[in-house]
């Protein structure tokens, strides 16, 4: 059954979180970065090339240490997604392409049980234990220990933000530089001024509401200090298959000529 979700008591700490995001599809690389010291992974079933029936494995694999959280990027804000990830023991759904209230409304109804939404309900799932011996607890853990994160990537999504953090049951509202580099007619051009200054914009409002704020993909310390000194708090640090490929280049550049 679900157990604490160390990385909503983290954010509702004050403390800023640091995870990547997972597109291997392996979880023997999931549990690696686990056992790294992450506070949390998002399984990418936008863009990794994962199989919905093995969402299971790599939430065992993140958990193999106790203080990863295992997050699921889901395609599209669809309730049936929503539902077997988070029944397969997901402790959170990132959802893309939030562009309005009603799209975040429609997205919270799918994760929350009666009376916080209407998600589909069962509690012979691993999510809830395999057992109907303590319905009443599972439902409890299940609507306060699940953590929402939508990503607002079009310029609808800016526009519409503050009616978009009006509703409850979103925890962290993530800004996909990349799609708002391009909606804003600067593709991939993350550091443009205007591109920024859109960002910026929007983490002020999601802090003075109270919820959390994450974006970008940092690549260094200095990215990470950068965004921290934004506001923001929920830290998604590279992606896990850049990693691998960054260390593994810098270390045969260095063999060859030794530099890195």
């Amino acid at each position: 059954m679900l157990n604490r979700n160390k990385l909503k008591e983290k954010l509702k700490s004050g403390r800023p979180v640091l995870g990547t995001w997972n597109t291997l599809a392996s979880p023997l690389v999931t549990e690696v970065f686990a056992q790294a010291g992450l506070d949390f992974q998002i399984i990418d079933l936008e863009h990794g090339p994962f199989i919905i029936d093995q969402i299971h494995l790599h939430v065992s694999a993140c958990e193999t240490s106790e203080n990863c959280t295992p997050l699921v990027r889901i395609p599209d804000n669809s309730d049936w997604m929503a539902l077997q990830v988070l029944d397969q023991g997901a402790k959170g759904v990132v959802v893309p392409h939030i562009n309005s209230k009603e799209s975040a409304s429609s997205f919270v109804s799918a994760t929350k049980y009666y009376p916080k939404g209407g998600r589909g309900f069962t509690p012979f799932s691993k999510a809830g234990g395999f057992t109907n011996t303590d319905i009443d607890l599972y439902v409890e853990k299940a609507i306060n220990e699940t953590i929402n994160i939508i990503i607002i990537e079009s310029k609808e999504g800016l526009d519409s933000l503050e009616d978009i953090l009006s509703v409850d049951g979103i925890d962290v509202v993530y800004f996909g530089a990349y799609d708002l580099s391009q909606a804003l007619g600067y593709p991939g051009d993350t550091k443009n001024p205007k591109v920024i200054a859109a960002i910026k914009k929007g983490v002020n409002l999601v802090n003075k509401s109270g919820k959390y704020a994450g974006g970008f993909v940092p690549q260094s310390k200095d990215d990470i200090k950068w965004l921290l000194d934004m506001g923001m708090k929920f830290i998604t640090y590279e992606v896990d298959s850049s990693i691998i490929h960054t260390h593994t280049q810098c270390i045969s550049n260095w063999f060859i000529d030794e530099t890195c």
